[in-house]
């Protein structure tokens, strides 16, 4: 399918209670041992419509849930703007500066954080319905998901970083529902500009695994048609390590061999989500990059690789 520049920008919604639109930015540093995200969504049909906005950042290897280096999460009322200049609270802004290639993200909270990211969006834009198999319909009608490479300063506590790094974004609109995603996989690395990858695995009602996602060969984006995941579990089960085995339609095996330099485990009342960020080899040294692991999962299940691992 191909992006439409309108595509980046707000749509409108159904009536359906879990509807929502989203925007993420997952980002690594790995120079610093750092790892963050940037996120914005909006529900428009909750009892109480309104909008939501947060900023995280975690350093070096975090065991202890919700203890990260950086935290700011806030609702708000919906914004009227249109997502091609979205200034939220204050606080946050979103410009764009090239359709389906650059953006600009801003945010400073007054007191602790200001960053400034200019996107460059380097290799394409994989919509979901691109998939080898049919998207989830929990993951939100419309999904897809963009490598890029960001440049800029970010401020923390008094010290500035200068950034060059790389991360993953998504854009999703249509209704969410949570609970199939407690046991799901969500991963993606780049290297440099030259290669990059995302992939989402999630276990079915019947037990049954489907992937999803994503290889970018410096050219262009090809759907993963089969997907082995071999996480390494420290004894808090946090995952510290990953060996991979990607298919590609074009019959590319590529293996991925990773080890995370940093953690962001965060529990909630039924949740567990592990975004874990990390270094990666593919296919012995031919690319060299890092990424993101996140594994969102319910108590239960949660416990269940505990006791393996």
């Amino acid at each position: 399918m191909v992006l439409r520049a309108d595509d980046e920008l707000r749509h409108p919604s159904t009536d359906l209670p879990e509807w929502r639109e989203s925007m993420w930015y997952c980002f690594q540093m790995p120079e610093y041992e750092m790892g963050g995200a940037i996120y914005y969504s909006y529900m428009p049909n909750a009892p109480k419509p309104s909008a939501s906005y947060s900023v995280y950042l975690t350093k070096g290897w975090q065991r202890e849930p919700n203890k990260l280096l950086y935290q700011f999460v806030k609702e708000v009322p919906i914004p009227d703007a249109e997502w091609s200049d979205l200034k939220v609270d204050g606080k946050l802004h979103y410009k764009r500066i090239d359709p389906l290639k650059r953006w600009n993200i801003t945010f400073d909270d007054g007191d602790r954080l200001a960053l400034d990211f200019d996107i460059d969006i380097f290799g394409g834009n994989w919509h979901y319905i691109d998939n080898t198999y049919e998207t989830p319909k929990y993951l939100a009608g419309d999904r897809y998901h963009r490598p890029y490479a960001a440049k800029g300063e970010l401020r923390l506590d008094g010290k500035t970083y200068k950034i060059d790094m790389t991360g993953d974004s998504d854009h999703s609109w249509g209704p969410r529902r949570w609970e199939p995603l407690y046991k799901s996989k969500y991963i993606a690395g780049q290297c440099g500009r030259d290669w990059a990858f995302h992939a989402f695995e999630g276990v079915a009602l019947d037990g049954g695994v489907f992937p999803y996602g994503f290889v970018y060969d410096g050219k262009r984006m090809t759907p993963i048609t089969n997907l082995e995941i071999c996480p390494d579990y420290d004894r808090d089960g946090i995952q510290r390590g990953i060996v991979m085995n990607i298919v590609d339609a074009n019959a590319r095996l590529s293996r991925v061999e990773g080890k995370c330099f940093t953690s962001a485990p965060t529990e909630r009342e039924t949740v567990w989500n592990n975004d874990c960020y990390f270094n990666f080899e593919v296919d012995g040294g031919a690319h060299k990059g890092s990424g993101i692991l996140s594994f969102f999962w319910n108590r239960d299940y949660y416990r269940k690789i505990l006791k393996r691992s």
